[in-house]
C-alpha cells in the first residue's frame, strides 16, 4: 500500500496554484468520526490533521522556529481530547488558508535565519559540482516533514519542481529549495497523520517502523520523531515490548516530554484551561499572574512525579505537594495534615471554582468525570436554574452550602446534586484560589461535612479514604491514555484491552502505564487481534 496522500482531494502544494477541498465526501479511509467503529477495527487510528499544539511543536522541531502559527488557526471545536477530531470533517477553507500563510512565513524565516537554513541545506545547492545536492536536501527534509521516507516518484516530482523554479521562475538554487520546502509544508503528507504504509515484516498486520515512531512521538512529544526514532524505524527496531519500553524511558526523560504533561494531562484533567481562567482580584487581593503561573508549574511538577518518578498513581490523592514560594500565601493558614494530594492543589481548586466563589458542583463533577470516568449529563431538555438565585436574598450568596441545600429542593436538581454536593462540599474549607478558610466572607462558619455511600465525614480528610477505595481511580487512567494514544474514543473490544492494561498496571506509575499501552496489540498493529470478551 502506498504512503502517499497526494491524490486526496484535500490540499495540494503551493506550486499547483489552487486548493481543492472536499468537505462532504467523508473519510476516504473509512475512519469517520464515529467512535463505535473502534469496535469493528480495534487497531485503527483515525486519519486526522495535526492539532494546533501539535502543529506548533512539529514546526518548532522541524525548522527550529519560535513562531507559533497555529495560535491563529480557527478553533477545531473538538470535544474531549482535541486530537480525536476527524481530519476532513473539520478542514475548513479558513484553516486551509491558515496552513498556506503559515508555510510561507515559516519558509521565509527558515531561510533568513542562518542556523535554521543550515539545518535544511545539508549540502550547497549552489555547488555545480554536486548535481545531486537538491535531491539530497529534498530526501532529508522530506523524511522529517512526512515522518517517513519519500517514494521515488515523490522525489522526482519535488526535484522537478526545484528545476522548474530555477528555470521558469528564475529563482536562485537556495530560493528554489525554499520554494520546495514551502510546498512540502502544505502537503497532506505533512498536515495529516495517516497510516498507509506497508506492514512490518515482523508480523501480519503490524504497523511499519515509521508509523510506530510517529505514534510514539505524537503520544509523548506531540511532535515528529527525532533522529534516534527515525534510525530505529529504519531498521525495524520498534516492534518488541523491550524496544518500545526503552524508547518510552528515553523519551520521557527528554525535555520535549513536557508536551505530554501539557497536552495529555492538560486536556484530561482540564489544567490547560488555567491560563485563561479569571479570578476577581478585588475579592482575592493576593491573586496575580505570577501566582497563576506558579500554580501551573506546581501542578506540572506534581504530575511529573507520577510519570518520570517512582510515585504510583494510587497515591494521587495523598502525595505531598512540590514546594512553591509564590504559593506560600495560600498555604499560610493550613492546619496540620489538611493539605496533600491532587484535590488540594491550588491549580485544581482554582480551576474548579468561579471567578468570585467556589463551585462545589464543578469540583465534584471534575473528580467523578475526570478522575473516575463517570458519565454525568443532565437531560438535554432540562433547564438548570442559576445557583445564585436559590433562596433569594434570604440566603447569603457567600454561603454556598445553604444555597445548594435550597437548590436541591427541586426534584430535578436533586438527582445529580445528591451525588455531587457531598463530594464538592468536602472541599469548602478551600476558597476559590485554594487558600484554607474556616468562615465565609459574611462570617458564616464553613461546614464541609457530608455522607459518601455509607460513610460520614467531617471534611475532605475523612472523605479521602473512601475515594481512594474506588477502583475507578485505577481504571480511568488506562482508558484516558488509550484514547489519547489512539486518537479516538474506546469502544467494543477496546474495553477488553483496557481492562487487561488496567489489571496489569495496578495503579503504578504513568510511565509504566504508557509502556503497557504502547505494547498492546491495539497500539502496535494496524488491526488488533480479536480476543475473547
Amino acid at each position: 500500500m502506498m504512503f502517499r496522500l497526494d491524490r486526496l482531494t484535500t490540499l495540494h502544494g503551493l506550486a499547483a496554484g489552487a486548493c481543492l477541498l472536499c468537505l462532504s465526501c467523508g473519510d476516504p479511509f473509512g475512519a469517520g468520526d464515529d467512535p463505535a467503529q473502534g469496535a469493528d477495527d480495534p487497531g485503527r487510528m483515525p486519519l486526522h490533521h495535526m492539532t494546533a499544539s501539535e502543529y506548533n511543536t512539529t514546526v518548532a522541531h522541524l525548522l527550529g522556529t519560535r513562531l507559533r502559527p497555529a495560535d491563529g488557526f480557527p478553533a477545531s471545536g473538538a470535544k474531549g481530547f482535541d486530537a480525536n477530531a476527524g481530519a476532513l470533517a473539520s478542514l475548513s477553507p479558513a484553516l486551509v488558508q491558515g496552513y498556506y500563510g503559515a508555510a510561507r512565513r515559516l519558509a521565509e524565516e527558515a531561510f533568513a535565519d542562518e542556523a535554521q537554513r543550515a539545518e535544511i541545506l545539508v549540502c550547497d545547492p549552489e555547488d555545480s559540482a554536486d548535481a545531486g545536492c537538491p535531491r539530497d536536501i529534498i530526501e532529508r527534509f522530506g523524511l522529517r516533514a512526512f515522518r517517513r521516507p519519500l517514494e521515488a516518484d515523490e522525489i522526482a516530482r519535488y526535484v522537478a519542481q526545484y528545476e522548474h523554479a530555477l528555470t521558469a521562475l528564475e529563482m536562485s538554487p537556495v530560493e528554489a529549495v525554499q520554494h520546495v520546502v514551502r510546498t512540502l509544508l502544505t502537503s497532506p503528507n505533512f498536515l495529516l497523520r495517516a497510516e498507509l504504509g506497508p506492514d512490518s515484516a515482523r508480523a501480519p498486520g503490524a504497523l511499519g517502523g515509521y508509523e510506530i515512531a510517529s505514534r510514539l512521538s505524537y503520544l509523548l512529544w506531540s511532535s515528529l520523531p527525532d533522529e534516534a526514532l527515525f534510525d530505529a524505524a529504519g531498521c525495524d527496531a520498534l516492534a518488541t515490548e523491550d524496544e518500545l519500553g526503552a524508547q518510552v524511558d528515553r523519551m520521557l526523560a527528554d525535555p520535549k516530554s513536557a508536551a505530554f504533561y501539557r497536552n495529555f494531562f492538560g486536556q484530561w484533567l482540564g489544567l490547560r484551561a488555567l491560563p485563561s481562567h479569571n479570578v476577581d482580584a478585588s475579592l482575592f487581593p493576593v491573586w496575580s499572574g505570577d501566582m497563576k503561573g506558579a500554580m501551573i508549574a506546581q501542578a506540572s511538577a506534581y504530575l511529573s512525579g507520577f510519570t518520570t518518578g517512582e510515585r504510583r498513581w494510587s497515591e494521587l490523592l495523598t502525595a505531598p505537594h512540590p514546594e512553591s514560594p509564590e504559593l506560600a500565601p495560600l498555604y499560610a493558614n493550613d492546619p496540620e495534615g489538611v493539605r496533600g494530594g491532587f484535590l488540594t492543589l491550588p491549580a485544581f481548586l482554582t480551576l474548579s471554582s468561579h471567578d468570585d466563589r467556589t463551585s462545589p458542583t464543578s469540583r465534584a463533577k471534575t473528580i467523578l468525570v475526570q478522575l473516575f470516568c463517570v458519565d454525568i449529563a443532565p437531560p438535554a431538555d432540562m433547564v438548570i436554574p442559576d445557583l445564585s438565585v436559590a433562596g433569594g436574598d434570604e440566603i447569603p450568596a457567600e454561603n454556598v452550602r445553604k444555597k445548594l441545600e435550597k437548590h436541591r429542593e427541586s426534584p430535578d436538581c436533586a438527582v445529580c446534586h445528591n451525588v455531587l454536593d457531598p463530594i464538592g462540599l468536602s472541599l469548602e474549607h478551600f476558597d476559590a484560589i485554594g487558600a484554607y478558610r474556616t468562615t465565609y466572607p459574611n462570617g458564616d462558619e464553613v461546614d464541609a461535612s457530608g455522607t459518601y455511600g455509607e460513610a460520614e465525614f467531617q471534611d475532605l480528610t475523612g472523605l479521602l479514604p473512601e475515594l481512594r477505595k474506588d477502583t475507578r481511580l485505577g481504571t480511568c487512567p488506562p482508558r484516558q491514555l488509550f484514547a489519547y494514544a489512539l486518537r479516538r474514543s474506546p469502544a467494543g473490544e477496546d474495553m477488553h484491552v483496557i481492562q487487561e492494561i488496567a489489571a496489569g498496571w495496578g495503579g503504578g506509575t504513568i510511565a509504566d502505564l504508557v509502556k503497557r499501552v504502547v505494547a498492546s496489540d491495539s497500539f502496535r498493529l494496524r488491526h488488533a487481534k480479536r480476543g475473547a470478551p
